[in-house]
């Protein structure tokens, strides 16, 4: 009872450590014991996931507005509340929270860029796929969490809460903002008359345009020339 006060106390008073701690949960069945003190469903086993953007901090180089980078460190976005954490002092030290940033990139994995951009009339923390003559394509991210909704019996496994991770395209250019489907229609509407091109594109090049990377590509290919 005690330990279990102790951790229930400092998850109270540093939320975004115990936050970043989810962002490496993967329950396991012989742990589920320890579960009870930060239990969300009674109907569950526990979390799975993260609400944060990778379930393992990635290393990027932060540009931050006064001019100053951090040329390779552990960070994570926290899509519902659009902040940035960064880690200073390897795994173990309190994640710290970024206000000042301008840009992310995350180096050997596409060049993957993150910046705060508008959509539906406010700033949210965006994936930059394609932008080019002031139009630009992007990601939006999104973590739900889903909780089980029978109870459990004897005769049921772990059920657990577990993180979704949600990815929606949009076309930006001005004020208007146009949502992209990755679908066949979608990407149809998308090409025009390259569709034929851009869909033997993907079947060479064995992309998945559900994947942000991928997409990022598709994009390049369509626009970029």
């Amino acid at each position: 009872m005690i330990l279990r006060s102790v951790f229930l106390l400092c998850c109270m008073l540093c939320p975004s450590a115990y936050l970043w701690a989810q962002s490496n949960a993967n329950v396991q069945p012989a742990e589920s014991k320890y579960l009870g003190t930060f239990r969300i469903n009674a109907k569950s086993d526990g979390v799975k996931g993260t609400p944060f953007l990778f379930d393992n901090p990635p290393n990027g180089k932060i540009k931050l507005s006064g001019g100053k980078e951090y040329e390779s460190i552990p960070f994570n976005i926290l899509l519902e509340k659009n902040e940035v954490y960064i880690q200073t002092d390897g795994v173990d030290s309190d994640p710290l929270p970024v206000r000042n940033w301008e840009t992310i990139v995350i180096p050997g994995d596409g060049n993957r860029l993150f910046r705060t951009e508008y959509l539906s009339g406010k700033p949210q923390v965006l994936e930059i796929l394609f932008e080019k003559d002031g139009e630009k394509f992007v990601a939006q991210h999104s973590k739900t969490l889903i909780r089980p909704t029978q109870q459990r019996d004897g005769y049921t496994g772990p059920q657990y809460d577990t993180f979704r991770h949600d990815i929606k395209y949009f076309r930006i250019k001005g004020m208007q903002t146009i949502e992209i489907k990755a679908n066949a229609a979608g990407l149809k509407e998308l090409a025009g008359s390259k569709y034929e091109d851009v869909r033997d594109y993907i079947k060479n090049e064995k992309l998945k345009p559900e994947d942000p990377k991928d997409m990022s590509k598709i994009l390049s290919y369509i626009f970029g020339s």
